[in-house]
């Protein structure tokens, strides 16, 4: 696992854009952890994720439960690897604690998921998420680097930190998402995020 440290406090512009987007993609809590699906020579994903959560959609009334360690991050794979960053990130926010998941980016995502972290921890808010389905829909391979076609549906509340309860409704969100993905010592990582959301605006 990659040293880990925290980013000064102050954002730049840029840095809160990259950070709107990024929450697009994970607005955080517990992905459940599976194992990412195989894909065919083509790259076409051979069947979908869904969340290994007994009813993904599913959250208390009030109050969420414990957040739960993901399992040892998978790289060896740029498709494994995006399963694992979201998985990760998830609970990163969850914790509201960026560190946990730095073994699962790069050094340039690390300034993004840093910055919604941040954000996230001025509004007063975590994010408990489900991913309910993910499916691959292309890998494209350049030597050291890889771009995934992921297209993900998430459910999630808002959680307020100062009460430790829901602050929201059940909301939901769908994308179609593009992960860059390096090639480093300890295995791919994920250095780029591209998000489109899918019927409407995240809330």
């Amino acid at each position: 696992m990659r040293s880990t440290r925290r980013l000064p406090l102050r954002l730049t512009t840029g840095w809160l854009l990259g950070t709107l987007l990024l929450g697009m993609v994970g607005l955080a809590g517990c992905a459940a952890a599976s194992q990412p699906s195989e894909t065919n020579g083509s790259g076409a994903a051979q069947g979908a994720r869904a969340s290994l959560e007994t009813s993904p959609g599913q959250f208390p009334a009030d109050a969420p439960k414990p957040a739960r360690t993901p399992g040892p991050p998978t790289l060896t794979s740029p498709q494994a690897t995006v399963y694992s960053y979201l998985t990760w990130i998830s609970y990163a926010y969850r914790l509201l604690d960026s560190d946990v998941a730095t073994m699962t980016f790069s050094p340039a995502e690390e300034v993004r998921v840093n910055s919604y972290v941040e954000l996230n921890r001025e509004k007063g808010r975590a994010i408990d998420q489900r991913l309910v389905d993910s499916r691959i829909k292309s890998v494209v391979s350049k030597g050291v680097t890889a771009t995934v076609g992921v297209r993900e549906s998430w459910v999630y509340r808002y959680i307020d930190t100062s009460t430790a309860k829901y602050s929201s409704p059940v909301l939901k969100a769908s994308y179609d998402s593009t992960y860059t993905v390096i090639k480093g010592r300890s295995g791919w990582l994920v250095d780029s995020v591209r998000v489109a959301p899918l019927g409407g605006p995240v809330k």
